[in-house]
């Protein structure tokens, strides 16, 4: 059997940020007989903010495909290496089109058309804290429970808690032992699209 892995990456950029409060001066005047003569002073409080961002770095969004002989018997496992440029802490999530290997051939009784594999991520900041989480990825299907399922956002997706520019080892890793389902995989084609995703976190 032969089974083509697809990869697609959407990069999403999102950014954080306050406005920054409006300056102001305190002045105060004195007159002749009330304190020094010609005197002002003079305060002047400067504020403002920098918004955060986050995306893939030039050349850093995981990519590529995988193309297996005979998964069901030998497995598979490649890693998709990420660099990001942050300038915060960061999330990233992954949605699944099928929810595991889909086969191109409808299967019948005693046969099954999709096989199951996994997905894990590894994201490390400039400081040298990571984060890690892997999923099955009938868990990152549409209303998927895995904890980077779906579209990353401020509050969803794994969250790398400082910034990262660098290529600092972060990577995406999809595998699968071999098949061991009750049910015989059907022959033919298989195949998944992973999104990935990435926003900033507060």
């Amino acid at each position: 059997m032969m089974t083509r892995f697809l990869i697609l990456c959407m990069a999403m950029v999102a950014a954080l940020g306050f406005a920054g409060q409006p300056a102001h001066a305190q002045v105060t005047a004195y007159a002749a007989g009330q304190g020094s003569v010609n005197s002002i002073t003079v305060g002047v409080d400067v504020r403002a903010s920098v918004r955060g961002r986050c995306g893939f770095a030039t050349g850093g969004a995981p990519s590529g495909s995988i193309d297996q002989a005979d998964f069901d018997q030998t497995g598979f496992t490649r890693d998709f290496a990420i660099q990001l440029n942050c300038s915060g802490a960061s999330r990233i999530a992954i949605s699944s089109a099928n929810g595991g290997m889909a086969g191109s051939a409808t299967g019948g009784q005693g046969y099954a058309a999709k096989a199951p594999y996994q997905v894990a991520l590894r994201m490390v900041a400039d400081n040298g804290t990571s984060a890690s989480a892997s999923c099955d990825a009938s868990a990152l299907a549409s209303g998927g429970a895995c904890s980077f399922a779906g579209v990353a956002g401020e509050t969803k997706g794994l969250r790398l808690a400082g910034a990262s520019t660098k290529a600092n080892g972060s990577y995406l890793r999809v595998s699968a032992p071999a098949y061991s389902g009750a049910d015989t995989l059907v022959a033919g084609r298989y195949s998944d699209t992973l999104s990935i995703t990435v926003s900033v976190s507060p």
